[in-house]
């Protein structure tokens, strides 16, 4: 393995608010920052989200537009910017971070804010058929169903965003709900003032039915047992979120896969530190990964002096 040429006092690993938010931090504390960002999306899942909801800003705010501000804001303090995911972090005397090209560097404090990813379905044919009916990303993809009927899957507040951003252009929007809606009370209020929207109760999605695209989706009730199909040309999952930590030690970890850090931020490395939906008991409020990615951002660079 080589070294990358440009070390780093402070890596920051994942490119969403969390981690932007700490690296700019960082940098304007002097430090010499490195970001680490595999995926190409620069701000996180909030990058898909039509209209950013909790930050106070003037006039509508899109995702991506907070994304982009986020990110030029971190170039602008001086962030070295990796485009490559995290391997693995070794701790030790040093620690090593490894990125997936293979390249090394041996950072004096690490904040890990990688995010979560939405989880899948894992139901028949939901892989075969991503990008072909399958998406994740209304505001990418709600163009490619204008005038057709689509399913979103979920009852939180993000299938709620995605149902409300696709009842605006598409026919019928369909919320398969396991449990009653656990969305915020605007998103619900919102959602029924929309003659389109409608719901398939206690019911979970079995397969996803179609051979070159989507053409229907087999649920099952998970009271009765029964099942039907409902027509649907695209279908949009939003079932929860699993923490993006393979890279990390176990020994970092709640055994459901979050790290674990106290009030402070830092895990039981104290060169460590955790931010935003990555950490366990973070509350999932966007205001609440920037504040804590600024403040591990201030812990790690006290965890040493030059």
């Amino acid at each position: 393995m080589r070294p990358l040429k440009n070390t780093s006092a402070v890596a920051v690993i994942g490119g969403g608010l969390a981690g932007l938010s700490a690296a700019r931090h960082a940098a304007r504390l002097g430090r010499q920052v490195t970001l680490f960002e595999g995926s190409g999306l620069y701000g996180g899942l909030v990058a898909t989200v039509h209209e950013v909801d909790g930050l106070a800003a003037p006039g509508h705010l899109s995702g991506q537009d907070l994304a982009i501000h986020s990110f030029n804001a971190a170039r602008k303090a001086g962030v070295a910017v990796v485009e490559a995911g995290v391997a693995s972090v070794e701790l030790g005397e040093r620690l090593t971070l490894t990125d997936e090209a293979g390249r090394t560097v041996h950072p004096e404090a690490i904040v890990v804010a990688s995010g979560a990813s939405l989880r899948k379905l894992g139901v028949p044919g939901e892989d075969e058929l991503v990008g072909r009916g399958v998406s994740r990303c209304a505001t990418c993809d709600g163009g490619f169903f204008r005038g057709q009927d689509v399913v979103v899957v979920g009852g939180g507040d993000s299938a709620a965003q995605e149902a409300l951003v696709l009842a605006k252009t598409s026919r019928r929007v369909i919320m398969v709900c396991r449990s009653p809606l656990k969305a915020k009370r605007d998103y619900v209020d919102r959602l029924d003032a929309r003659e389109n929207v409608t719901f398939v109760w206690d019911s979970e999605v079995a397969a996803i039915v179609g051979e070159a695209a989507v053409a229907a989706v087999r649920l099952r009730n998970v009271k009765t047992g029964a099942t039907s199909e409902v027509e649907c040309a695209g279908v949009f999952p939003y079932v929860g979120v699993a923490p993006n930590t393979a890279f990390l030690p176990a020994s970092l970890l709640t055994t459901g896969g979050h790290v674990r850090a106290d009030a402070s931020l830092a895990t039981a490395d104290p060169r460590i530190f955790a931010a935003g939906a990555v950490r366990a008991g973070y509350g999932g409020a966007l205001v609440q990964a920037i504040g804590e990615g600024v403040g591990a951002a201030a812990a790690a660079a006290r965890a040493f002096v030059h």
